[in-house]
């Protein structure tokens, strides 16, 4: 099945005149009255919204096919935020940043090639769910789970569970594989203390 699709551009037109069709199937209407030219693209864009952390960072979407999609202006991805700037555009992959979240978690869309896609910041995703729990020989406990690929996540450590987490150790942080699974080792245990774990985005 071909996934690449069709936009509608039928929105915002003001007396329409002219058609053309490029060798890649792509359509481009002249909007005369608008003084533009709309293009309705051949193409697949990811439509998938994204999750970000609180910290100011850099991100990109999923390239668009093909990769040769003209991206340029007039049909060059926008943000309707400002704290959310594109900053980039190569071999159909759209590059973008955002500023620090001190706030509440907050939402910008790029529209790229008229699909929107939504951008939240500040959402870290659903509790993880601890898969893979094992004791290695060294004696190290080793356990994963998966969350927001932009998160971070601090592991603590306790022998009582009547503790407040302000008062459990910190045992390290997850590593982050890049894709949303992220993964932690323990140090080894020198005696048979039972130690409680808690995993905690900061």
């Amino acid at each position: 099945m071909d996934a690449r699709q069709r936009h509608n551009i039928s929105a915002g037109l003001n007396s329409p005149q002219d058609v053309a069709v490029d060798g890649a199937g792509n359509l481009y209407v002249a909007d005369t009255e608008n003084n533009a030219i709309k293009e309705l693209p051949y193409a697949f864009v990811d439509p998938t919204p994204r999750l970000e952390g609180l910290a100011a960072a850099s991100d990109a979407l999923p390239p668009v096919l093909p990769t040769t999609e003209n991206l340029l202006p007039p049909f060059a991805p926008t943000s309707d935020q400002s704290w959310l700037a594109i900053t980039g555009i190569t071999n159909g992959v759209v590059s973008f940043s955002f500023s620090a979240n001190t706030g509440p978690a907050r939402t910008a869309n790029i529209t790229l090639l008229g699909q929107t896609i939504p951008i939240t910041q500040g959402v870290v995703g659903t509790p993880p769910m601890l898969t893979g729990v094992q004791v290695l020989t060294s004696g190290a406990l080793q356990f994963a789970f998966t969350n927001n690929p932009s998160g971070s996540f601090t592991v603590l450590s306790t022998t009582d569970l009547s503790l407040p987490l302000s008062s459990w150790t910190v045992a390290g942080t997850a590593t982050n594989n890049g894709s949303g699974m992220f993964q932690f080792t323990s140090q080894p245990t020198t005696n048979d203390t039972q130690l409680f774990y808690a995993v905690r985005s900061p």
